[in-house]
């Protein structure tokens, strides 16, 4: 799953987007609507979480591998979800810092201000449960593209 072609990366940032657009994004939001509609930097935003999975998931000895299988794993502990939200949020922060973003107490896209470009442990738990529901639906959106997570093997 490394290099990701395409059409498979395109299929996985759609599914996170509509996780994200069905359980996080109020509907007065901007990124309310279908991925078809976002802007090719909210697109790009989408495949860079896609592109972190196998990290992540790597972070926490797991690994993916095509095809359903019956040792799939279909959800994370708490421990899980916790330590891969918060390396969500600091993947999150650095795409915005690399693009030119800042830390403001108001969050104002037109001047690339974010109230959350703060340490995890700084967070409300309001946006700390933003993050974990990305997490949490990290299995979906890899079944939906004919993937599982299974345990790593451990090498001798």
């Amino acid at each position: 799953m490394e290099n990701l072609d395409k059409n498979l990366l395109e299929k996985l940032a759609e599914a996170t987007h509509e996780i994200f657009h069905e359980d996080l994004i109020p509907k007065e939001h901007k990124l309310h609507k279908p991925y078809a509609k976002l802007s090719e930097k909210e697109k790009e935003s989408n495949r860079n979480n896609v592109r972190d999975i196998p990290n992540k998931l790597s972070n926490i000895g797991y690994e993916i591998i095509k095809n359903h299988n019956k040792d799939t794993i279909d959800k994370f502990t708490i421990y899980e979800i916790e330590k891969l939200a918060k390396m969500e949020h600091d993947r999150w922060m650095q795409e915005k810092l690399d693009n030119g973003w800042q830390y403001a107490k108001k969050t104002d896209r037109v001047k690339k201000l974010h109230k959350s470009l703060i340490r995890w442990e700084k967070l409300s738990e309001d946006e700390k449960e933003k993050d974990r529901i990305l997490i949490k639906g990290i299995p979906k959106i890899l079944l939906k593209a004919g993937y599982s997570i299974i345990r790593q093997s451990k090498k001798p």
